[in-house]
């Protein structure tokens, strides 16, 4: 994992992304309903299937019941990119063609796709295009600068303004802004001791990564480590239980989304040899195919790391005998809610061995 990397996991949280839009677009932050959130697909498939690679991306509707939504476009730079306009304006313009082919646009027809930067290199960005700010228009529309094509967060500039001290998004670029290792220690410490569960293994992800090239010549592993002694990873029930209903609700749509991008592009190429009509079918089929086994397999891991996590590996790997004949999404769902419920291991397997595979036991 590199260092844009660590930001990309430290904003896969739900949380960082509503503090981010309540901390720096605050306008049009108080009229969405971030309940709705949810994570997407960061790829884009053209019409002339070429793929455009985003870091990350999220949806949130509007909290006004118009059935219009916001898509936010992530990318993470930690030095300056002169190309980022035009790879901003590729990336919502693939976004946009995506959800309109799959018949994922609003109730109007319209896709509303907000592109942001966050830039957490050492010297200022310099590249045209970068707002700092996002306005809302009469009708409750975001409303970029006309010079502006994308929101830039320029973390350690960001970092020296009067931010919201309860904001994640906020004492994560104070952080990045430190000068010694000294100051960030006591600065994440702060943070650490507001946080539980997957939040709080995200920063300290993200400290391990990013601290060695912030401070090269100190001994940051120690420091890390010094720290995940004294916040020791809280897996909140709490927490928990809200990933596991984020993935199960992302995952089916997630298969079918792969399987259509995928089956795009193979039929198309071999639409030409085959016939386009007829090749572009069988694509389709093959690769929504591929998508699903790609689905069922991330998540057969999933379950297997969160049992781990609780449990320890010895029910993890046992885990995984159970869950390898399961191809019922709705079945695997329901291990990864008697995770959450089960308090041992072995009350795990246990249900799981009652009828097979635990679908009708209780």
């Amino acid at each position: 994992m590199d260092h844009d990397a660590a930001w990309k996991r430290l904003f896969d949280l739900p949380v960082l992304i509503e503090h981010l839009l309540e901390g720096f677009a605050s306008p049009l932050a108080q009229r969405l309903d971030f309940s709705t959130l949810r994570q997407l697909p960061s790829n884009s498939v053209d019409a002339d299937a070429r793929q455009r690679h985003g870091d990350a991306a999220w949806r949130v509707d509007f909290a006004d019941g118009s059935g219009r939504s916001l898509v936010l476009l992530l990318e993470f730079q930690s030095t300056v990119d002169p190309s980022m306009a035009a790879r901003i304006v590729g990336y919502a313009a693939g976004t946009r063609e995506r959800l309109s082919r799959q018949g994922e646009s609003d109730a109007d027809g319209e896709a509303r796709v907000l592109p942001v930067v966050l830039y957490s290199g050492e010297r200022p960005w310099t590249v045209p295009g970068g707002t700092t700010e996002v306005g809302v228009t009469a009708g409750g529309e975001a409303s970029l600068p006309v010079s502006g094509n994308y929101l830039l967060l320029d973390a350690n500039r960001r970092a020296r303004e009067d931010l919201p001290e309860n904001n994640l998004v906020a004492a994560v670029f104070r952080l990045n802004a430190a000068e010694t290792l000294d100051e960030m220690s006591v600065r994440v410490r702060s943070l650490l001791g507001r946080l539980r569960g997957e939040p709080r293994r995200a920063v300290l992800d993200w400290l391990r990564l990013v601290a060695p090239r912030m401070f090269p010549q100190a001994d940051t592993a120690a420091a890390v480590e010094s720290l995940e002694r004294e916040f020791p990873e809280i897996a909140t029930e709490e927490w928990t239980v809200m990933a596991l209903a984020k993935r199960v609700r992302e995952w089916e749509a997630e298969w079918h989304r792969q399987g259509f991008e995928e089956g795009l592009k193979q039929g198309e190429k071999r639409g030409i040899e085959r016939g386009r009509a007829q090749g572009l079918e069988q694509g389709l089929d093959r690769g929504e195919k591929r998508g699903i086994e790609r689905g069922l397999a991330a998540e057969r891991e999933l379950l297997r790391r969160q049992a781990t996590r609780k449990f320890g590996a010895a029910t993890g790997n046992a885990l995984v005998r159970h869950l390898a004949d399961i191809s019922d999404p709705d079945r695997l769902a329901g291990v990864g809610e008697r995770i959450v419920d089960c308090g041992t291991g072995a009350e795990l397997i246990e249900w799981l061995g009652a009828d097979g595979d635990g679908a009708d036991a209780h």
